[in-house]
């Protein structure tokens, strides 16, 4: 028999009832009502929440809360219903306004079952005034059970400036409160077999893990390996390391941080499991199967590599078709350079790119090749960790002990006079088995800083550092996953300014991540220079949603908007950016997009289609600075 331990609530509501209900009703006497007309939300900001949709006629003075099973949207049950005979674009302009002669007054009534609450939510462009706002919230109290429990949700920009404005006996419940209380989170919503094994201590266990193990452990480690799938108890932001890295390799992994009190999760240790993650549950169900590793099931992948690029390339003469010769991230900043002319950004200045000529000779120099060769002649898709990383860490220290050419090292000094003020640099990693397309590469290799006659943080190293990473455990793994053929690939650099004193630093995604082919910008922003995709152990950053406004997007309308998934934990429950400039990066975001896709086909719909790009606010100016774009991969 099949033991299935199935955690949080699925959300499968029944549905045979509802043939025999009215598509409408004007109250909700019990939990059961709800669940017959709920569904999962249409944006799946997080997991274990259900919706219903709720329409108030003002010129009926009449509630209705809607069938999820009949209606998807609010307009095709008021067109339906209520008689509305105009366009979708009439519709969405008069009823998501602020004018008071709006006829419907649209929200979501959605049941946060981690904290036992419901919270009335208007859509991210919603711009309901503040008396329309307490009418609905009270037509709806009157008409529900769960009084004590009803809330409005505080989670766009519009809702939040609305507050002094409305009743203070209006309870009100924050994206804040929302995330910090979930107790599961889905990363990567897949399906695998695998062997459940609990990882208490990384560092003894780190070295017997397999590609078939299912991990249960506490905290994610410094490089992953592969395995089958992952449980974790720290939350995840959706472009943390181990999300993308999940999403890339097809595996299941969420976030459950409850997971060591479950004695039934516990009890699985060593069985084989059949792991699903879904929306709002995942399920460990011991399963009858032979695991047999994993298996390359098509020749390895050759990457193109140019080395007969011998100078450095100052970026504002790299190309895209330079990207076999300097790495995909120089040659991509070199498109970034050029949108800059043409969109309100800036690039960091004293940009150069050292192309893979120079990683090349140094190798040879090294004399690492024999040690590449026994290496890659080893079944490493399922020898141990401890081996692997023992045989890299014998590649790289050759790299880090062979002196850096000094006529590379003379003319990177002129490079940088030549090109301004600025003496402390950061070196970065410019493969060509990163930031392309079915392979990002995000948090795989390193990037070190620089500075001009420094003792403490000489140039020559930083460029070792950097090159070595092309043979750091993780990139050699995640390449192996991907079948990419270690003999051809190569290390170039980006090199330009640091930052040292940044106000802010993010990564933002020119696609909607929570919502399939719909407009909005997933943004992750943080403080200073706090690590977004890879953070210190309980440091949140804001994660929001904004949209360019009309002007600049077909889609855009009211002027932009923000819908809040939580704020920062160092920032005091506040945005670390201001409204105005995050809604200015939507903007730049949706123009950089355009332009993009002007010239580089995608078999993706435009909505659907997204750029990774990272950007950064100086210190002082707070000027936007926008320093990698790739594709991102979903």
């Amino acid at each position: 028999m099949m033991k299935s331990i199935c955690i949080g609530i699925v959300l499968i509501w029944s549905l045979l009832a509802c043939a025999q209900l009215p598509i409408t009703t004007s109250k909700i006497q019990s939990f059961d009502d709800f669940k017959a007309r709920s569904s999962q939300p249409l944006y799946q900001k997080y997991g274990q929440v259900s919706a219903v949709k709720v329409v108030y006629d003002n010129r009926t003075d009449k509630l209705h809360f809607i069938f999820a099973s009949e209606y998807k949207y609010h307009h095709e049950f008021c067109e339906e219903e209520l008689g509305y005979f105009k366009s979708l674009n009439d519709f969405n302009e008069e009823n998501y306004s602020g004018d008071n002669s709006r006829q419907f007054l649209l929200a979501n009534i959605n049941y946060y079952r981690a904290i036992d609450k419901f919270g009335l939510e208007l859509g991210p462009t919603d711009r309901m005034n503040a008396a329309h706002l307490e009418k609905l919230f009270s037509a709806v109290k009157k008409d529900v059970y769960f009084v004590n429990k009803f809330y409005l949700m505080l989670s766009t920009a519009h809702v939040i400036s609305l507050k002094p404005k409305i009743s203070k006996e209006i309870p009100l419940l924050t994206p804040g409160e929302v995330y910090s209380n979930q107790t599961y989170q889905p990363l990567s919503k897949y399906t695998n077999y695998g062997r459940v094994v609990i990882v208490r201590n990384w560092k003894e266990q780190s070295k017997d893990i397999r590609s078939t193990d299912i991990l249960l452990l506490e905290d994610i480690p410094p490089s992953f390996p592969l395995v089958a799938g992952v449980v974790v108890t720290q939350f995840q932001t959706p472009l943390s390391h181990v999300s993308l890295l999940g999403q890339n390799r097809k595996i299941p992994v969420c976030a459950y941080s409850k997971l060591f009190e479950n004695k039934d999760l516990l009890a699985l240790e060593g069985k084989i499991v059949k792991y699903t993650v879904e929306q709002d549950t995942f399920r460990l169900e011991i399963a009858d199967v032979t695991l047999n590793g994993i298996e390359r099931s098509r020749s390895p992948i050759k990457l193109k590599c140019d080395y007969s690029q011998d100078t450095l390339i100052a970026a504002e003469y790299l190309r895209e078709r330079h990207s076999k010769s300097v790495g995909n991230k120089a040659a991509n900043f070199g498109l970034l350079m050029d949108y800059s002319e043409k969109i309100d950004f800036k690039t960091p200045e004293s940009a150069f790119a050292i192309p893979f000529s120079f990683y090349k000779k140094h190798t040879i120099l090294s004399g690492i090749d024999p040690l590449l060769v026994q290496l890659l002649q080893k079944d490493n898709l399922n020898r141990d960790q401890g081996s692997i990383e023992h045989d890299l860490r014998l590649i790289r220290d050759k790299i880090m002990n062979t002196p850096v050419d000094p006529i590379l090292m003379a003319n990177i000094e002129k490079m940088i006079l030549r090109l301004g003020d600025y003496r402390r640099l950061r070196f970065r990693s410019s493969t060509n088995a990163e930031d392309r397309k079915g392979f990002s590469g995000a948090g795989l290799y390193s990037s070190k800083t620089g500075e001009l006659g420094s003792e403490k943080k000489p140039i020559d190293r930083a460029i070792k550092q950097v090159w070595a990473s092309l043979w750091s455990y993780g990139a050699f793994m995640e390449r192996e996953a991907f079948n990419i053929d270690h003999k051809t690939v190569a290390m170039g650099i980006l090199a330009h300014r640091s930052f040292p004193n940044e106000e802010v630093n993010g990564v933002a995604i020119t696609t909607n991540l929570y919502r399939d082919n719909y407009l909005g910008f997933v943004v992750n922003a943080q403080l200073g220079n706090e690590n977004v995709v890879d953070p210190t152990n309980g440091v949140t950053c804001d994660q929001l949603i904004c949209y360019p406004d009309e002007k600049v997007s077909g889609y855009g309308r009211n002027g932009g908007s923000i819908d809040i998934i939580t704020y920062s934990s160092l920032n005091n429950g506040k945005l670390v950016m201001t409204d105005d400039e995050i809604k200015d990066l939507a903007n730049v975001l949706e123009r950089i997009k355009r332009q993009y896709l002007r010239k580089h086909y995608t078999d993706k719909s435009y909505l659907n289609f997204g750029l990774d790009l990272e950007f950064k606010l100086d210190a002082n100016t707070r000027q936007l600075y926008i320093k990698q774009m790739r594709i991102f991969n979903n």
